[in-house]
């Protein structure tokens, strides 16, 4: 196998899974674009596109780590589209035209004091920009960096779970976070749905939850096509709009705001930040 490749669908462990927003069966799915034999499809119930064939979680802690996949998919792209990423590397003072905000900054303005979860945390480093309010926690599949976010969150009381997002959320008690973020983290989660409805109950009632995900709506997505810096196989497996986060969220038992300025439609990314249903 090519070393700078991520693995293809037939070198892989896979697993079949409904649609995460509506629940049925992706066999009902209608496939909209195939990559190394990974498929994307459109859901035949309710609309959502994700992936109905998926990884199994142990190729997440092994051949599909975030640290192993990410930098090959860099290398593709740049093999792929040169130009297209030469442009996009000269043109990156874009990007601080105005502020960016990120969810640990919304955290640290609207959250009351307390312990929050970083879900899906990787090395750990938005605990750097986290208010001394807060005590950090995070759930992490891959071995090697919940080892090096655990250094960090340690020395401030907290600590790291390796483990699937889902078990690892299990495990606390029921009201006991403040907050929790979820940055560029949902769209990677075969059982997204699932992680949602484990979280819920582990919010205190004034807790809140910030979300960031691609904008699969985004009118970029829409021009670039195929090329969109949103697609990549097998790591995002869910593919939101506003319309479909929300809607999931909902679900879920939260309510769901949208700063303007974060979930423009030329944004590639979209920011929610849920709060606690009365009642739920």
């Amino acid at each position: 196998m090519d070393q700078e490749t991520v693995p293809a669908a037939s070198a892989t462990r896979t697993r079949a899974r409904p649609c995460p927003l509506c629940q049925a069966s992706g066999d009902g799915a209608t496939a909209l674009h195939t990559q190394d034999g990974w498929t994307l499809a459109r859901c035949g119930g309710c609309g959502f596109v994700f992936m109905p064939v998926v990884p199994e979680y142990t190729e997440l802690t092994e051949n599909l780590a975030w640290e192993v996949t990410h930098p090959k998919e860099a290398l593709r792209r740049k093999r792929e589209y040169p130009v297209l990423m030469w442009l996009e590397d000269a043109t990156s003072w874009r990007l601080s035209i105005f502020p960016r905000t990120e969810p640990v900054d919304i955290l640290n303005r609207q959250g009351a004091a307390g312990p929050v979860l970083d879900v899906g945390c990787g090395s750990g480093g938005f605990v750097r920009a986290l208010a001394g309010k807060f005590t950090p926690y995070g759930v992490e599949i891959s071995a090697r960096l919940a080892s090096e976010a655990q250094a960090l969150f340690a020395p401030r009381g907290g600590h790291v779970v390796q483990a699937p997002a889902g078990d690892g959320i299990a495990g606390f008690p029921d009201g006991f976070f403040a907050g929790a973020i979820l940055r560029s983290y949902l769209e990677h989660d075969a059982d997204a749905r699932q992680v949602l409805f484990a979280l819920r109950p582990k919010l205190r009632a004034d807790g809140i939850v910030v979300i960031k995900v691609p904008n699969y709506g985004s009118l970029n997505r829409r021009m670039m096509g195929t090329r969109w810096c949103g697609f990549r196989y097998p790591d995002h497996v869910n593919y939101f709009t506003p319309a479909s986060l929300r809607s999931l969220c909902e679900q879920a038992g939260f309510s769901v705001a949208y700063p303007w300025h974060l979930s423009l439609p030329t944004d590639d990314n979209v920011v929610a930040v849920l709060t606690v249903k009365p009642g739920r």
